[in-house]
C-alpha cells in the first residue's frame, strides 16, 4: 500500500465523489449545522418540541431559560432515545432501501431551586440554577444507491475511471500528448482521485512512439481494457454525530407573573461521514475497486440565550425567547482509500487531508409562544420562531477556502420560520401528548431550480407524575428530503429521503 500526505485546502474536502451538487456544499453543511430539530426530554418531543412559554422541565435550560422559574425544588432527569431509520434513494432509474439504528442518551440535565425566603416583602420569589447536556441536533442519516450505468450514455463521462481520466483529456476529446513524464505532474495533482487512480492502476502513462521507435511523447489512458458492458455502482453514505450543548442557565420567578431567565450555551460540534463507492466492471481484467471516504469534522464555539414568560391571567403564558449568533471554530480531517481487486492481485493508495482551521457562524435565532390552560385537565401549547439560514458565515483566515465560494450561503439560503404545536391531557398521575413541528425550507430558488427540505415531525407520548417520580415516554417520526447529488461529477443525480423514528424514555425525580 502507498501512503501519503496531500497538502489540499477545503476545495478538494468539498470536490469527492459525490461531486458537484445542486446546492453548493457550504449551503448544504450550514443547514446541517445550524438547523435545531426537535431536542429535549420525552416530554417536550411528545409537545412537538414547543417549550418557549412552558416551564418547570429540564428541557428549559437549553431552551427557554425563563421556565427554570416555574421549578419550586431542585430536580433531575436523563433522556436516552432509541432512533429507527427508514432510508430511501433512487439513481439511474434503482430504487433502494436501507434501515438502521442509533442508541443515545441525548438529553441529561439538573436544576436546583432556591427560595427567597431571606428577601421578606419582595416581589422575587425564587430562582433557579440548571445544567444540562442537550443534543440540539443529530446528523444520524443513511443515504444507500445503486444502479447501473449504460456504456456511452449521452456521450457523459461512463464512470468514475473515466472522471479521473478527465484532466488528460484536450478539447477535441482526444488524449493530451505531453513531452514528458514531469509535465503530466500538474494534471495529476489537478485532482486527488486522478493521483489515486494512476497510483493503484487505474490509469497508466503510455509511451508513444513513431515507426523507428522515436518517441513522441506521453499519454495517460485508463487500464488496458476496452469497455464494452454496463459498469454498476453501489455507495453506502453513512452519517453520525450532531450540534451539542452544554447549558447553564438560570430563571428567576417574580410574582407568579413574569419570569425571567440567561443561559450560556456551549456548543460542541461532531459531525463524521463515511462513503463507500464501489464499481463492478463487468470484465476479466478488474473484478471491482472501491473507494472509502471518511471525514470527521469538530469543533466548539458559545453563545447566550435569554427569554421571559408573562402570565396575564393565570390560564395563559406567553413567551419569548432570543439566541445569539454563535461562532464555532472547526478543524476538519479526510481520509480517502482507493482499491483496485484485479484479477491477478489487489492495489491500494491512501491520502490524509487535514484541512486548515476555519470558523463558522450559526445565525441568531427569535421564538414566541403561547400556552393555553384546561383547568386541571391539561393545555395546548404552541411555537413561532425564526431564524435566517442566509447570515449563516465560514470563515478562515489561513486558506481553507482558496478557490471556493463561502459566500454561496448568501445565495443559496434564505430565512425560514419553524412552527411547533403540542397539547397535553392529564388525569391523577396520568399524561398523554401529541405534538406536530414543521421546520421551513431554508433553501433559496436557485437558478429556476428549489430543493424542497421542509422537514415535518409528528409526535406521541404517555407519561406518569407521582410523589415527584416522572416517566414519560415518546414516540415520533420525522420526515425529510435528502439534498439531490452526482454520484461523481457529469453522472446522474441521487435523490433520497429520510425517516426516522425515534423512541425517548425521560426518567425524573424532584428532590
Amino acid at each position: 500500500m502507498i501512503k501519503f500526505i496531500f497538502a489540499m485546502t477545503l476545495c478538494a474536502l468539498t470536490f469527492s465523489v459525490s461531486g458537484q451538487q445542486v446546492y453548493s456544499q457550504f449551503s448544504n453543511d450550514a443547514v446541517r449545522f445550524s438547523q435545531s430539530t426537535t431536542s429535549g426530554t420525552a416530554r417536550f418531543i411528545g409537545l412537538g418540541g414547543a417549550n418557549t412559554s412552558l416551564g418547570g422541565d429540564i428541557s428549559s435550560i437549553s431552551g427557554n431559560p425563563a421556565g427554570l422559574g416555574f421549578y419550586n425544588k431542585s430536580a433531575w432527569s436523563i433522556s436516552p432515545v432509541m432512533r429507527f431509520g427508514d432510508f430511501s434513494s433512487s439513481y439511474r432509474g434503482t430504487n433502494s432501501n436501507n434501515f438502521g439504528l442509533s442508541v443515545q442518551v441525548p438529553n441529561a440535565g439538573m436544576v436546583f431551586h432556591n427560595r427567597f425566603e431571606e428577601y421578606a416583602g419582595s416581589n422575587w420569589i425564587s430562582g433557579t440554577f440548571g445544567i444540562a447536556w442537550n443534543q440540539k441536533t443529530s446528523f444520524y442519516n443513511v443515504i444507500d444507491y445503486e444502479g447501473v450505468v449504460p456504456v456511452g450514455e449521452n456521450g457523459l463521462v461512463n464512470d468514475f475511471v473515466e472522471f479521473t481520466l478527465q484532466p488528460f483529456i484536450d478539447t477535441d476529446g482526444s488524449l493530451k500528448r505531453y513531452p514528458s513524464e514531469d509535465a503530466m505532474e500538474p494534471d495529476f495533482l489537478s485532482n486527488p482521485y486522478t493521483d489515486l487512480a494512476s497510483l493503484v492502476g487505474l490509469l497508466e502513462v503510455f509511451t508513444v512512439e513513431d515507426g523507428d521507435g522515436n518517441i513522441l511523447g506521453y499519454e495517460v489512458d485508463r487500464y488496458d481494457f476496452d469497455q464494452i458492458n454496463p459498469v454498476r455502482q453501489t455507495e453506502s453514505i453513512v452519517r453520525t454525530g450532531g450540534v451539542t450543548t452544554m447549558d447553564l442557565s438560570y430563571g428567576a420567578n417574580y410574582n407568579d407573573k413574569i419570569f425571567l431567565g440567561a443561559g450560556l450555551n456551549i456548543h460542541f460540534l461532531n459531525f463524521n461521514e463515511t462513503r463507500t463507492f464501489r464499481e463492478n466492471p463487468d470484465n476479466d481484467y478488474l473484478n471491482y475497486y472501491e473507494l472509502t471516504e471518511e471525514k470527521e469534522i469538530s469543533g466548539a464555539g458559545a453563545g447566550l440565550t435569554i427569554g421571559a414568560i408573562y402570565k396575564p391571567i393565570n390560564m395563559v403564558n406567553i413567551g419569548v425567547s432570543y439566541s445569539t449568533p454563535t461562532f464555532i471554530a472547526i478543524s476538519e480531517i479526510q481520509e480517502i482509500n482507493l482499491t483496485a481487486f484485479f484479477t491477478d492481485g489487489t492495489s491500494e493508495s491512501e491520502i490524509l487531508n487535514e484541512v486548515p482551521e476555519y470558523s463558522f457562524m450559526i445565525p441568531q435565532k427569535v421564538s414566541g409562544g403561547a400556552t393555553v390552560f384546561l383547568n386541571k385537565y391539561g393545555f395546548v401549547t404552541a411555537d413561532v420562531e425564526l431564524i435566517d439560514y442566509s447570515s449563516a458565515r465560514f470563515n478562515s483566515n489561513n486558506g481553507a477556502f482558496e478557490g471556493q465560494d463561502p459566500d454561496a450561503v448568501n445565495r443559496e439560503l434564505k430565512s425560514a420560520i419553524n412552527l411547533r404545536l403540542g397539547a397535553e391531557g392529564r388525569l391523577d398521575i396520568f399524561r398523554v401528548r401529541a405534538g406536530y413541528a414543521y421546520f421551513d425550507n431554508p433553501y433559496a430558488n436557485l437558478d429556476g431550480q428549489r430543493f424542497s427540505q421542509d422537514r415535518n415531525m409528528i409526535s406521541g407520548g404517555v407519561g406518569i407524575l407521582k410523589n415527584g417520580f416522572s416517566a414519560d415516554l415518546t414516540y415520533s417520526l420525522s420526515s425529510f428530503n435528502n439534498p439531490d447529488f452526482n454520484a461523481y461529477p457529469g453522472s446522474a443525480l441521487v435523490s433520497s429521503d429520510s425517516k426516522i423514528s425515534s423512541f425517548r424514555l425521560t426518567l425524573g425525580k424532584t428532590f
